[in-house]
């Protein structure tokens, strides 16, 4: 059984502050091994589950920030941008899969580090009209390829959140958010048991979790906060500019869109000539 663990950085033990979140800031070192703890009880958690293989993507920012020396040497490691499917890349070939350190999604709520999957400043995405953050997303990603969400972990705004889609799921809460940017944080001997006693269960019992798919043509909407942005966005083929912020993309699968949408993503972080609007 080969269970697949997606890892971001906003939802791990103890982190904060922006300066904690994106590299060359001042407390990134520390973001790092408090995300390779993480990470190493949820490897644990797995094969007390019941995994023969284990793979880590590492998804946060530039996709680089787990020190390979330092992972739990049973799992394999995915690292480096540049990947199709992203914070999924690899997820594939397997069985199960595990969220570390995820957040709420953008402008909903107080979430600790509450943004969009490219971390842009954005009012809100939309599939099917519907409010999703990253976790979302990325569950239909694993969906569309038979892979059910198994466990997360993240503050307790978020794992509230993702129950909504995923009311199944286990849950490990490792903080809990009062702003943005600070939280009531669990010390790190505490969450791991907490993250590996989540992902264990949910290994155990991932026959029970059905994957998430979406049916029908996929639609994905980002309201932008900045009209250069989705006017920049919209230049990619098969886009709609629905309002001077909102940009529509489609897909009649799960990837396909996503691609489509990431497209969108990555050409309106281009356009700086009004960011205000």
């Amino acid at each position: 059984m080969i269970v697949y663990i997606s890892a971001d950085g906003e939802g791990i033990t103890g982190v904060v502050t922006p300066g904690e979140m994106y590299p060359g800031k001042t407390g990134y070192e520390f973001a790092c091994k408090m995300m390779a703890y993480d990470v190493n009880a949820a490897i644990s958690g797995a094969f007390e589950g019941g995994a023969t293989h284990v793979i880590v993507n590492d998804a946060h920012w530039n996709q680089n920030n787990i020190d390979i020396e330092t992972l739990d040497p049973r799992a394999d490691l995915i690292r480096g941008g540049g990947k199709h499917l992203s914070m999924m890349e690899g997820v594939q070939t397997c069985d199960a899969a595990v969220f570390i350190g995820y957040h709420a999604r953008a402008g909903a709520s107080d979430g600790v580090g509450n943004e969009s999957i490219f971390g842009r400043e954005i009012i809100e995405l939309r599939m099917n009209g519907k409010p999703v953050g990253e976790a979302e997303l990325n569950a239909h990603l694993a969906g569309h390829f038979d892979v059910p969400v198994v466990a997360v972990s993240g503050d307790d705004i978020f794992c509230d959140e993702i129950r909504q889609t995923l009311p199944n799921v286990e849950t490990a809460v490792v903080k809990y958010a009062i702003g943005r940017f600070s939280a009531r944080c669990i010390p790190p001997e505490r969450s791991r048991k907490i993250i590996s006693a989540a992902v264990a269960k949910g290994v155990q019992e991932y026959k029970s979790h059905l994957p998430l798919k979406a049916e029908g043509r996929i639609e994905l909407e980002t309201e932008f906060m900045s009209t250069a942005e989705a006017k920049a966005a919209s230049l990619v083929p098969g886009s709609i500019r629905k309002t001077p912020r909102v940009v529509a993309i489609y897909g009649e699968t799960m990837p396909e869109a996503w691609k489509a949408f990431k497209s969108t993503h990555i050409i309106g972080a281009d356009s700086s000539d009004d960011i205000y609007g």
